[in-house]
């Protein structure tokens, strides 16, 4: 009986491994060309002088702070910060959902982008966030899942979307971390090693 459980859960965690690769495998044959339109976007607004700002939304947040935090302080190499703000949604207002759209209205400047990182269908958060950073001229790159029309419906043409195969928010969110570890990469390598 204890051997039955222990092959169980053996099997289970096989399958959690086997839907993580599963999913980077087809995000690998899909997604090159939107990852390296959205490094080139971040580096064309760092070289220019502009910010950039990230919010994501539930699961999402801590990648947006990590997102932040490797623009700041650097991912393979020792350099100086590049100018980043992570939008918090921590307020005393009572209109939370406005969080993140009134610190946008706030600080964003034309040529200003904002990254966005979303695991749900909907969050009226980024949503809103989204909306200000197009009425500031800004740009805006967003790393999402296969369902979240709303948010992927606001996207321009000079925008970019991520769009991770997958709507399980827990592979998103894995694969979001991914992806902000790559485009930090990436950033470096074309601004100072000239790749």
């Amino acid at each position: 009986m204890a051997e039955g459980r222990i092959l169980m859960m053996q099997d289970t965690i096989r399958t959690y491994f086997n839907e993580s690769i599963q999913i980077q495998v087809a995000a690998a044959d899909t997604l090159a060309q939107a990852v390296e339109q959205a490094a080139s976007l971040l580096v064309q607004s760092l070289l220019s002088g502009r910010r950039i700002f990230s919010c994501g939304d539930g699961n999402s947040a801590f990648i947006a702070h990590h997102f932040t935090d490797l623009l700041l302080h650097g991912s393979r190499l020792e350099r100086p910060p590049f100018p980043a703000i992570t939008l918090g949604a921590n307020s005393t207002h009572p209109n939370q959902e406005e969080c993140l759209s009134r610190q946008i209205s706030a600080l964003g400047s034309a040529g200003d982008l904002l990254v966005t990182f979303v695991c749900q269908q909907h969050s009226e958060r980024v949503h809103q966030a989204m909306e200000a950073a197009l009425s500031r001229e800004m740009t805006i790159v967003t790393v999402v899942g296969e369902e979240a029309p709303e948010i992927t419906g606001l996207l321009g043409p000079s925008d970019v979307e991520v769009r991770i195969p997958s709507s399980n928010p827990a592979r998103i969110v894995e694969q979001q971390l991914f992806f902000s570890q790559l485009l930090v990469d990436l950033i470096e390598r074309q601004i100072f090693e000239g790749e």
